[in-house]
């Protein structure tokens, strides 16, 4: 149930994270210092995309790239700084759901360790009740020769008790 919450949270925290991404946009584009800094992010990432472009066509050399218009570094950055605030709203999401990960394995991985101890003790009361009923079974089988040894001899008496009570019947005696 945790984890289809989770899954809807998330959802929700994606959709909305567009119209923020908008709403940071203008905020970030209506700020002088954020503005200016976004502005030069935006021109380092068409110098880097000119410098990529250059060496997948094989051109070689330093080559001069210029500035691009006021116009153009805007909308690049108004886009860097939307895509960024998306970008870092999914990097929060998967850092959040590796913790949740994490919290549920180590429970998963306590409630084996947990497991796993009461079947060894479990395991280990197995084998002393095993041995005392060995060392009970030893010793009912010693009472037992006992009990039948003195029967043997209680049977060999009245055999004798018999003979002897027979020839007194028939005067042997």
């Amino acid at each position: 149930m945790a984890s289809l919450v989770f899954k809807v949270v998330t959802l929700t925290v994606k959709t909305v994270a567009k119209p923020l991404a908008g709403q940071f946009e203008k905020y970030v584009m209506g700020h002088p210092v954020l503005r200016s800094k976004v502005i030069s992010l935006a021109q380092f990432i068409h110098r880097v995309d000119v410098r990529i472009t250059r060496g997948a066509e094989g051109k070689t050399g330093r080559a001069f790239v210029g500035d691009m218009s006021e116009e153009r570094a805007v909308q690049l950055a108004s886009k860097v700084a939307s895509e960024g605030f998306l970008y870092s709203t999914a990097i929060a999401l998967i850092l959040i759901e590796m913790e949740r990960k994490s919290v549920e394995e180590s429970e998963k991985k306590r409630k084996q360790l947990e497991e796993a101890a009461r079947i060894t003790a479990l395991h280990e009361r197995h084998i002393e009740q095993e041995k005392s009923l060995k060392a009970d079974q030893d010793q009912m089988n010693q009472i037992l020769s006992r009990l039948e040894e003195r029967l043997l001899m209680m049977e060999e008496q009245i055999m004798d008790i018999r003979k002897s009570q027979t020839r007194r019947w028939f005067g042997f005696v």
